[in-house]
């Protein structure tokens, strides 16, 4: 058999490094930038206008009920997200609301898909104030966080309601996905937050991952955490921490946790309620039914 020569041979190293330097790139660099813009920014992204968002009518429609008040506003959480909020109130009730429910969706989901809830638990005689999470519907920014960044734009809220003279204990947050994060990180700051219904929390940047992984059908590759993690933190300019099993810490209030029940089973849970005592920390398989979330409301506004 014939010997190559040298150059035939350094021809097919150069074209085999750069093959592989190739295949690198799409790997850790094209591949994990798309699937990230995907997975954690809101629809449409590259299409995205702040300036459309903050622009467009704060539409109350889907909350509009007989008997209700309903009033719209808008607040700065971080000197670049305004979050589109929606308060609702029963109309000619002059008796003392039983509390305020703050209702936060999916942040994948606009605050319209969880309007019945907040009009039952305006019907049961809540203040209720449901908003966009940042990403989301008619509030600003590119890119959902993991409940971090969330806990911030719910502190802010609840900031520009007590100067408003709008809080009315008991405050319970009701939380979807990172919205459950949310409630449940802010509550260890916030101590105007006194319940916590979180539903489908993810606890942990590591499940938030690979729920995302698995729902976006994205493909693994060697150290696909990490550099999913480094990317998105790039893409969105956010600097937040990695959350760890770890990292979890015992609830800092009453809260129910509604989850699946792998979740339920899986080692986030049992951390969380290693470090909070049943005292104060419930957890039952998520149900559907806004019936049954009004319920767990109106148990945690009671003494």
């Amino acid at each position: 058999m014939a010997r190559l020569s040298r150059s035939t041979r350094e021809t097919i190293k150069t074209i085999t490094f750069v093959v592989i330097v190739a295949i690198l790139v799409l790997i850790y660099i094209v591949y994990p930038l798309n699937r990230i813009k995907a997975q954690m920014g809101r629809e449409n992204v590259d299409q995205y206008n702040p300036k459309d968002t903050i622009r467009a009518a704060n539409d109350p429609s889907a909350f509009v009920a007989p008997d209700l008040t309903v009033d719209t506003f808008r607040i700065e959480t971080d000197g670049l997200t305004k979050v589109a909020c929606v308060h609702i109130t029963r109309t000619g009730n002059s008796a003392t609301p039983r509390g305020l429910v703050i209702v936060i969706p999916n942040e994948r989901k606009d605050r319209s898909t969880i309007a019945p809830l907040a009009r039952m638990l305006a019907d049961s005689g809540f203040s209720v104030l449901a908003y966009d999470q940042r990403a989301s519907g008619l509030s600003s920014s590119k890119y959902h966080g993991d409940g971090q960044y969330e806990a911030t734009d719910l502190e802010a809220i609840i900031a520009y309601l007590d100067i408003r003279k709008q809080i009315i204990h008991p405050v319970i947050v009701v939380g979807y996905a990172a919205g459950a994060d949310a409630g449940m990180l802010a509550a260890q700051e916030e101590k105007r937050i006194d319940r916590v219904v979180a539903i489908d929390p993810y606890l942990t940047s590591t499940r938030l991952l690979d729920q995302l992984k698995s729902q976006y059908g994205t493909f693994w590759f060697p150290f696909y955490r990490t550099i999913m993690w480094w990317w998105y933190n790039i893409r969105s300019s956010y600097a937040m921490n990695y959350r760890h099993t770890d990292d979890i810490k015992g609830v800092a209030c009453r809260t129910i946790v509604m989850a699946d029940p792998d979740t339920l089973a899986g080692p986030e849970i049992s951390a969380l309620k290693e470090r909070s005592g049943s005292e104060l920390l419930s957890v039952e398989p998520v149900s559907d039914s806004d019936s049954r979330l009004t319920e767990a409301v109106i148990a945690l506004a009671r003494p």
